[in-house]
């Protein structure tokens, strides 16, 4: 369930890396700042949005089921699709906002690290 975030968490980092390189020795702060963080969260939210709302809607057919598998499947279903559904929600309403207030400051450049032997 929060895949999406940590998904747009992610691409937001390579905004700000991506425009620390675009930018060198300025600092992305104010509206600048707000702007990157609304493009990167644009770039992937519709999609985060609606895969996690096509795993809501995987869980309707358990619905259907009767008798001792509805009793026993059912509470499961009915918890995941509410789960699924909020963290749908959520991804892309209160996690931009999120990002944008606590994403600050210089993030360390992602580096290859090769590995030797084997």
């Amino acid at each position: 369930m929060v895949d999406a975030a940590v998904v747009m968490i992610e691409n937001a980092h390579k905004r700000v890396e991506a425009w620390a390189h675009a930018h060198p020795g300025q600092s992305l702060q104010g509206e600048t700042h707000w702007r990157v963080m609304t493009e990167a969260a644009v770039e992937v939210g519709p999609a985060l949005f609606f895969s996690l709302l096509i795993i809501t809607l995987s869980f309707i057919p358990v619905f259907t089921l009767e008798a001792q598998e509805g009793r026993l499947f059912g509470p499961l279903a009915l918890t995941k699709t509410y789960a699924m559904a909020a963290a749908a929600g959520l991804s892309v309403t209160l996690v931009p906002i999120l990002m944008g207030y606590w994403i600050r400051g210089k993030i360390p450049e992602e580096t290859v690290i090769h590995s030797i032997g084997y």
